[in-house]
């Protein structure tokens, strides 16, 4: 299975063979992401694309980097994977670092072969590297400076500077969403557009259907350095596509600023470009780092018994020790797969503009800048430092995000503790509310006390379960007869017992008549083998039907 890069410009300083170095690639992608731990023959060896080690396969892998999807430094089958990559002419082998680091075999193969070892941070998935290390090959590795544009990888401020001398213009640099990354300074002469997008970090919302409608856009991303001419509220601007083989990295915009754009500048834009890919795609890739880092610090506080809240802590930028509450929420009721995926992209939006620390976790995907943890139609919120009622605002705020999208919400509070290696415990709390509200159907936003009678039934039918198996015997025919009829059986004798015995009440709330409903509890009766004239009884049933979800009553 090959992933080899395409299309991708040549470096300025290529390594013999034409592709960048190893060391060029790594540069690029970054040591948090993958991390050279052995190479006898250095990092400047060429690097020819990428690829998945295939132990079935006859390898033929020269100059390739080979991901060995499922080993890690700590396995001892590593070893014998190296050696094959080493027969094979592999540049390199990625294996996923583990916890407890390089074991002795494997250092002492990786000594003694050609092939670089290199680790894959746990954050990081197999899928995701393959994408970063595609994307620096197409890329080229990291290019010595241009002349005149001696600037640090990934400074774009700096960049945008240097790129405006080049060209000869105002210049602004932007992110395929049309967000400002980075702009060079700009004269009293100024347009009111440039201005404008300057102050807001991002094209206006008129302009860039403007753009759209007229086709430039389109033109922007599919071809050469475009030209748009003034038109009488604003100068003429040249603008071109930054890409990493076929992947677009973002923009260039090139304004006349107080004089007309010089005859070289569509030139210079075009060489600005090629300029550009390095620093746009380590940004991207160092985003995408910080991203992976906070995932899976959160994932780590969430489900690990024993989290490194120190590593936890420097990935979300908070002290180990800082106050912090989980919130759950959960989308309940019918709706379209695409209506709910929508309110849950907006309230984990909602979250990363809360003004404090805050996290969304979900596991199959989200916005840019969160985390996720899928459980049907659910995320968790850790939110750190929180402010008195902090916790019961944003969660009332995320219920009316979630409302506001047409959707049913619940949002559970978990308690404030006293560190993020007590995460785990205060989301533990929002789960067992968010168990009551699922139960329940109401309120929308609870924390512990305000659930807390309900709260403390939820826990007791769960602890009686296990010491009391009648508990469930009392209720177990019940439901299988109702499932093979449908009779409706236990919810009737749930709804019996919530209304203490009063026929008429529990009739009105089944909607049948009162000699329905005195056949029903005769067959209960006969079926379940117990008498609801026993308090005892009574408790035992209730209990049961508790852990049925039966009771309390939607």
């Amino acid at each position: 299975m090959e992933f080899s890069a395409s299309g991708r410009p040549q470096p300025e300083n290529p390594a013999p063979g034409g592709g960048p170095t190893l060391a060029q690639v790594v540069r690029v992608v970054g040591q948090d992401v993958v991390q050279v731990v052995r190479a006898p023959c250095g990092t400047d060896v060429t690097v020819g694309g990428v690829g998945v080690f295939d132990a079935g396969e006859s390898l033929q892998e020269r100059g390739r980097v080979l991901i060995a999807v499922g080993v890690d430094t700590s396995d001892p089958a590593a070893a014998e994977v190296l050696r094959a990559a080493d027969r094979a002419g592999a540049a390199a082998l990625v294996v996923r670092r583990g916890a407890e680091g390089v074991s002795p075999l494997l250092g002492e193969v990786a000594d003694g072969v050609s092939t670089a070892l290199l680790a894959r941070a746990p954050w990081v998935d197999w899928g995701e590297l393959i994408g970063l290390l595609r994307a620096a090959l197409a890329a080229g590795g990291a290019r010595v400076p241009e002349p005149g544009v001696d600037v640090g990888l990934g400074d774009l401020p700096a960049l945008a500077s240097a790129l405006a001398a080049l060209v000869g213009g105002a210049i602004t640099i932007e992110d395929p969403e049309s967000n400002v990354l980075a702009y060079s300074p700009t004269a009293d002469t100024a347009d009111p557009l440039r201005r404008l997008t300057i102050l807001g970090r991002r094209v206006p919302r008129w302009r860039v259907e403007e753009l759209a409608e007229s086709g430039f856009l389109a033109a922007l991303w599919a071809g050469d350095v475009v030209h748009r001419p003034a038109d009488g509220r604003f100068p003429e601007r040249l603008a071109v596509a930054v890409r990493a083989g076929e992947e677009v990295l973002g923009s260039l915009w090139a304004a006349a600023d107080g004089e007309p754009l010089p005859d070289g500048a569509r030139e210079a834009l075009r060489q600005a470009a090629t300029i550009a890919v390095p620093h746009l795609l380590h940004h991207r890739l160092r985003s995408r780092s910080a991203e992976g880092r906070r995932r899976h610090a959160v994932r780590a506080l969430f489900e690990d018994r024993a989290p490194d809240v120190g590593a936890a802590g420097a990935a979300l930028g908070v002290e180990p020790g800082v106050s912090c509450a989980v919130l759950a929420a959960v989308v309940v009721g019918a709706g379209a797969p695409e209506a709910r995926e929508r309110a849950m992209r907006a309230a984990a939006l909602r979250v990363a503009a809360h003004g404090a620390p805050a996290f969304a976790y979900r596991e199959e995907g989200g916005p840019p800048g969160t985390t996720a943890q899928h459980e049907g139609d659910r995320f968790d919120v850790l939110l750190t430092d929180p402010r008195p009622d902090a916790p019961e605002r944003l969660a009332r705020d995320l219920a009316a995000v979630l409302r506001g999208a047409g959707v049913e919400p619940l949002v559970a509070v978990g308690p404030v503790v006293g560190g993020l290696k007590d995460a785990a415990e205060s989301r533990a709390g929002a789960a067992e509310v968010l168990r009551v509200l699922r139960e329940r159907g109401e309120p929308e936003v609870a924390g512990a006390g305000d659930v807390r009678f309900a709260l403390d039934a939820l826990r007791v039918s769960d602890a009686v379960a296990a010491q009391v198996p009648s508990a469930g015997d009392a209720v177990a025919a019940l439901l299988a007869h109702d499932e093979r009829h449908g009779t409706d059986l236990p919810r009737t004798v749930a709804a019996h017992l919530a209304f203490f015995g009063d026929a008429g009440a529990t009739a009105r709330y089944l909607g049948i008549h009162a000699n329905t409903l005195r056949y029903r509890l005769r067959r209960a009766r006969e079926l379940g083998g117990f008498d609801l004239g026993d308090p005892d009884v009574r408790l035992v049933v209730e209990l049961g039907l508790r852990r049925a979800g039966l009771i309390p009553l939607p």
